[in-house]
């Protein structure tokens, strides 16, 4: 009967993780030093792994293969799809240990806890700014370079977030995608449908 070989194991250099392929260590440094090998042709936008930069795709090509059966909206990632049916499905599966609310997503519950511990673990390396999100880091570090990596594929404008992209790219495609529930008037943003039912006493 052959004796299996002891598992190998890769260990990261430059933290204690290890990893048992070593395509995955190899992806795993990219955090460290920073590196990001995979650029977008169209945009030049920059990422860690192919996977990330096959999604961006989508931002320019419109693409969603990933559609719900409900109601039919579409999505460019399957997990994004899988969180969304939680909005028809009302499940909270993520529940807080300290204050017993749920959360449809795992990150939500995370963020949230760290309104419990006040932790910050996410540090501006030039003024020393913490944040309890890195994507609020990742946003704030643009102030000090000017950085705007999210272009509109239609008039080439570019932006800081993705969020205000978005939004910009409605005022191509004339998307309404949020409906008042009382007189079904449709807006472009969502701080627009809020201010509109406080307005018009419509909550």
């Amino acid at each position: 009967m052959p004796v299996l070989s002891k598992a190998k194991y890769y260990k990261c250099p430059y933290c204690s993780k290890v990893f048992p392929f070593k395509s995955k260590l190899n992806q795993h440094i990219l955090v460290h030093t920073g590196e990001k090998p995979f650029q977008c042709s169209i945009c030049n936008q920059n990422f860690q792994r192919k996977s990330k930069l096959k999604r961006h795709i989508f931002v320019h090509t419109g693409e969603r293969p990933f559609q719900c059966s409900v109601c039919n909206k579409g999505f460019t990632q399957k997990s994004n799809l899988d969180r969304h049916i939680l909005v028809h499905t009302g499940e909270k599966p993520f529940k807080c240990s300290v204050c017993h609310k749920n959360f449809q997503r795992k990150s939500n519950l995370d963020q949230h806890i760290l309104v419990h511990t006040g932790e910050r673990p996410f540090k501006c390396s030039i003024c020393n700014k913490s944040f309890q999100r890195k994507s609020k880091l990742d946003r704030h570090i643009r102030v000090h370079t000017g950085e705007k990596p999210f272009k509109c594929s239609v008039c080439n404008q570019n932006y800081t977030r993705k969020s205000t992209l978005d939004i910009h790219i409605r005022s191509h495609t004339g998307e309404k995608p949020f409906q008042c529930d009382k007189c079904h008037q449709s807006f472009k943003r969502k701080d627009s449908l809020f201010y509109h039912k406080v307005k018009n006493k419509h909550l």
